[in-house]
């Protein structure tokens, strides 16, 4: 790792002190032209390359985000950031550096540095702890030791600490380019289908649907064509997920419909009701000869009853073996080599016990070999298969503080998921890995997640900031702080990213949550530029809900979409948004967001668009998604007026 100390000591010690006042723009050019990482490492192969970048990639994401960790545990907190004038706290958005400068800089333009003076020994002391566990900061290190003990006054102190930092940051992040191959996961837009009920024929014809039970129907895999891609690319989405394409087990099977797609009998293959292995490969060539990546579901937490990996041993399970009845709260019988063993239902914290799905059973992670048999399984799912990603599903019950307090186990030092990320990624570097997440993100983020989803995040003192939740919700302040820590995510590269959405499998359709504010709730997330994901089915307003469960596909009843049907209302509001996220898109090019603050007592939400491509090119987007009229006041864009629920605007900037 030399070549980056020396590449480091050139971006921090050779700027003169001319170059914070008059030159940032220059510097930070420099900055990443310098660290730029790409001349090779001598003396080693190119197996060990692909190590030492793993490894260097690995610190470069504690640097930036998430400092560093021992196992389960943080070995540094979030920066607190205090005005003791007005005698209030704000928490960094991370650990890191990213999350250390952005609420600095925001924090400092909307109060002035100087409410902040008197941490200024406590910045320099916050950094050296961040960067001291990785040697190749040791210049930087070394750089803020000389400014937190120049005599210069603290004004300007603080102002040369706050371009050095920008600086270092500007080089990290454009090194974070070359290196991170998954990086395409934070920008993804995601169009997810259910494959059982996406109804082929009947999208090319909107002309009605078989019935599932039509003998004559044909493999979903293997019938998928490239002009069904193209449908999908040209609504905008450059992944496709297809929910659901694991075997699904039949012993304890709910419902009438085939069964939940979460219930799997085999962790490995294809369900063969949707095709052969075969059929998805192609699938897969298709979809990347479409330009679309293919992300595929992790169902970490649990199996069917009669799961492959059940019949392999009990031990891989939440099990005890026993000749006497088992538990009737809980479990349920297995037998394996003639003995019969309790197997606990998979299940999650809840109030003081646990919840279980009936058609499930428990895996245990504190069981090492069955650490190495999951970890080995989704490898091969990116060297048989080539997919691009993996949707892990209640990904934040296989952390080991979770794990362990749920089920009272003694867990391995470090976690799972980290064996399992970085292994699959050494594989593959470009393969990302979204959770579904609802607690626990930054424990997550951590462990090598790429995305996350932003549903519910109620763990930061600002309150709920998961961008589902919040706008579900309607309330302004939750909604305007989700936005900001939207915005943050789609800026940050060392840590995990936002998946923004305002439905999926698991939601009701988004027109029963939103009711009339479904404009602004769609405008506001389709053009968010981190990722983005919706659910086939929802962009003509379908809804298949029965009493028994709320999804629009339900997974209990048979069901397909049927594409002559849905709702001309809400299919008029998907046509218009994903239109104008097509033009926008195509004229700002890619882009970053700042977060708009209404005045008091205005109820709006919303962001600039400051286009990359195009420096100087901004356009803005703002809505309503509460449920009552709001003023609305923009003055850099000359907007001034009312916004109903529901209603939104792109304004120019002066």
């Amino acid at each position: 790792m030399g070549l980056y100390r020396l590449l480091l000591s050139f971006l921090l010690l050779a700027l003169p002190s001319g170059v914070f006042a008059s030159s940032l723009e220059t510097e930070r050019s420099d900055a990443s032209a310098l660290f730029d990482g790409g001349l090779p490492l001598a003396g080693i192969s190119d197996g060990e390359t692909r190590d030492a970048n793993a490894d260097f990639l690995r610190q470069m994401k504690e640097v930036l985000s998430t400092g560093a960790w021992d196992g389960p545990s943080p070995q540094i907190r979030h920066f607190m950031f205090k005005n003791a004038g007005e005698g209030w706290t704000a928490q960094a958005q991370s650990v890191g550096l990213e999350g250390f400068l952005w609420t600095k800089k925001e924090l400092e333009g909307k109060y002035g540095a100087a409410a902040f003076s008197g941490q200024l020994n406590d910045y320099f002391l916050y950094l050296d702890g961040l960067l001291k566990p990785t040697a190749w900061t040791g210049e930087l290190r070394a750089a803020l030791s000389d400014l937190k003990n120049s005599q210069l006054p603290a004004a300007e102190k603080n102002a040369r600490l706050n371009a050095m930092l920008e600086n270092y940051v500007t080089g990290l992040q454009a090194n974070m380019e070359k290196y991170d191959g998954a990086a395409w996961a934070k920008k993804a837009r995601i169009y997810e289908l259910f494959p059982r009920a996406y109804n082929l024929d009947g999208r090319r014809s909107a002309s009605g649907f078989k019935s599932p039970s039509d003998p004559a129907r044909t493999l979903f895999f293997r019938d998928f064509q490239s002009s069904d891609f193209d449908v999908i690319k040209r609504m905008g989405f450059d992944a496709v997920w297809p929910m659901g394409i694991l075997p699904i087990g039949v012993r304890g099977q709910t419902g009438t419909g085939g069964g939940s797609p979460y219930s799997i009998s085999d962790h490995g293959t294809v369900n063969p009701d949707l095709g052969t292995e075969e059929d998805f490969k192609n699938f897969v060539k298709k979809a990347h000869q479409a330009g679309l990546k293919v992300i595929v579901d992790f169902v970490v937490n649990h199996t069917s009853l009669d799961s492959k990996l059940l019949a392999e041993s009990p031990d891989y399970f939440v099990s005890f073996r026993s000749d006497s009845p088992c538990p009737r709260d809980g479990y349920f019988e297995s037998y394996w080599n003639g003995g019969k063993y309790c197997v606990h239902h998979g299940g999650f914290e809840y109030g003081n016990g646990v919840s279980s799905w009936i058609d499930t059973a428990q895996i245990n992670y504190s069981n090492r070999v069955l650490r190495d048999r999951m970890t080995a399984t989704v490898k091969g799912w990116v060297t048989k298969f080539d997919v691009d990603g993996f949707r892990v599903d209640m990904a934040y019950l296989a952390l080991n503080n979770v794990f362990s307090r749920t089920w009272k186990k003694s867990m391995p030092h470090e976690e799972f998921f980290r064996q399992l990320i970085w292994t699959v990624k050494a594989a593959k570097p470009s393969a990302a890995f979204m959770a579904e997440a609802y607690a626990y993100q930054e424990d997550l983020g951590a462990c090598g997640f790429d995305t996350i989803y932003s549903k519910q995040e109620d763990a930061r003192p600002e309150g709920q900031t998961g961008w589902y939740n919040s706008t579900e919700a309607g309330g302004a302040y939750q909604i305007q702080s989700a936005l900001n820590r939207a915005a943050f995510l789609a800026w940050q590269t060392g840590g995990a990213g936002s998946v923004m959405f305002i439905g999926n499998h698991d939601e009701p359709a988004p027109e029963k949550i939103y009711g009339r504010r479904l404009p602004a709730a769609l405008a506001l997330t389709l053009l968010y530029p981190g990722s983005v994901m919706m659910y086939s089915g929802a962009e003509i307003g379908y809804d298949a809900a029965v009493p028994t469960e709320s999804k629009p596909l339900p997974f209990s009843a048979p069901c397909e979409v049927n594409w002559s049907g849905g709702d001309p209302q809400v299919k008029k509001i998907y046509q218009d948004v994903l239109a104008l996220s097509a033009k926008l898109r195509s004229e700002l090019g890619d882009y970053d967001i700042e977060p708009l603050w209404p005045a008091p007592g205005q109820a709006w939400a919303g962001y600039i668009l400051k286009s990359k491509d195009h420096p100087g090119l901004r356009r803005a987007v703002i809505g309503n998604v509460t449920w009552n009229g709001t003023r609305a006041e923009v003055p850099q864009a000359g907007f001034s007026g009312s916004l109903e629920p529901g209603e939104y605007r792109i304004l120019n900037l002066k």
